[in-house]
């Protein structure tokens, strides 16, 4: 496996006030370079990858309808920041449009309601049949979202969004961003929550971007959707005339990551993941996630001089 300047991109983590790990996976020849790459990390909502595959992979096969309608109230759904449960009247949308929205946005209502029909049990034996021997998902998003809120002393998720924004006054605020609290929560320790590597992560989009991960429609799906993400914190790693298809997630203002391809203008693949702890709380997001993009681009370099 090649080695990056280590010291420069430790430096850079430190600098922009975070911990990370990354991988990347150049998808013709197999090279690779790394920096904590088996270091166990918390997926966030990258995680959703997973649930999409396994969603675009049952229906390739003909065992779920993607057309099948759902009707969806937002007051009862998966809180999140974005997406369905901010809407205000009851909608109707087809599963393929969920896990649309689950990859795009990073919907959480979308994420739960495809959890609860395909199962977390088919989920991860996916994970494994692709090759991601150290990855784990524990639970769905409102058990994990609700559990971290009664940790900090709320009721539940929806109750802590409404203290983080402020509305229940401002020792509630105090209290839902209190950064010890924060560090002692269960979510945001791979150990006992969540967890993956960046190296199974690469392992993972290798395996779509190769159709090995499913059926050759259900890979290019899930590619093709990939590609149409909204947050994207690795942009900048991306030269004029290259693509970019990803998945991002963040957790509590202390998890940051992003995995995927990014194609270059030759044609060239590398399959990366990159994931980040910040060292506070709710702070310096802009920096981290420019060295997020910087830490990619020293290691696709890395593969070049090796």
């Amino acid at each position: 496996m090649a080695t990056p300047d280590i010291s420069e991109i430790a430096a850079g983590f430190a600098a922009a006030g975070c911990d990370g790990a990354l991988h990347i996976l150049d998808l013709a020849t197999g090279a690779e370079v790394g920096f904590e790459a088996d270091h166990p990390v918390v997926p966030a909502s990258v995680f959703k990858v997973l649930v999409a595959l396994e969603f675009y992979a049952r229906a390739a096969e003909g065992e779920i309808d993607p057309a099948k309608q759902v009707d969806l109230r937002p007051a009862v759904v998966t809180p999140g920041p974005v997406g369905i449960s901010n809407f205000q009247d009851p909608l109707r949308l087809s599963l393929r449009d969920l896990t649309r929205m689950m990859l795009t946005l990073s919907d959480n209502a979308a994420t739960d309601l495809l959890i609860g029909r395909l199962g977390l049990d088919a989920i991860n034996a996916r994970a494994v049949s692709c090759g991601c021997r150290e990855t784990r998902i524990v639970s769905d998003l409102k058990t994990m979202l609700d559990a971290m809120a009664v940790e900090l002393e709320f009721r539940n998720y929806a109750e802590l969004l409404a203290a983080q924004s402020g509305k229940l006054g401002p020792a509630a605020q105090a209290g839902s961003l209190d950064p010890a609290r924060i560090a002692a929560v269960a979510a945001l320790d791979p150990a006992r929550g969540s967890r993956t590597t960046a190296r199974d992560m690469t392992t993972l989009m290798a395996a779509v971007w190769n159709d090995t991960a499913a059926l050759p429609p259900a890979c290019a799906m899930l590619r093709d959707v990939m590609g149409q993400q909204v947050t994207r914190r690795l942009e900048a790693a991306v030269p004029d005339g290259g693509a970019l298809a990803a998945k991002s997630g963040a957790l509590f203002g202390r998890v940051r990551n992003e995995v995927g391809v990014i194609t270059w203008p030759d044609g060239s693949r590398y399959a990366v993941a990159i994931f980040t702890r910040a060292h506070a709380p709710f702070a310096g997001a802009a920096g981290i996630n420019a060295q997020m993009a910087r830490a990619v681009k020293l290691g696709i370099e890395a593969l070049w001089a090796s």
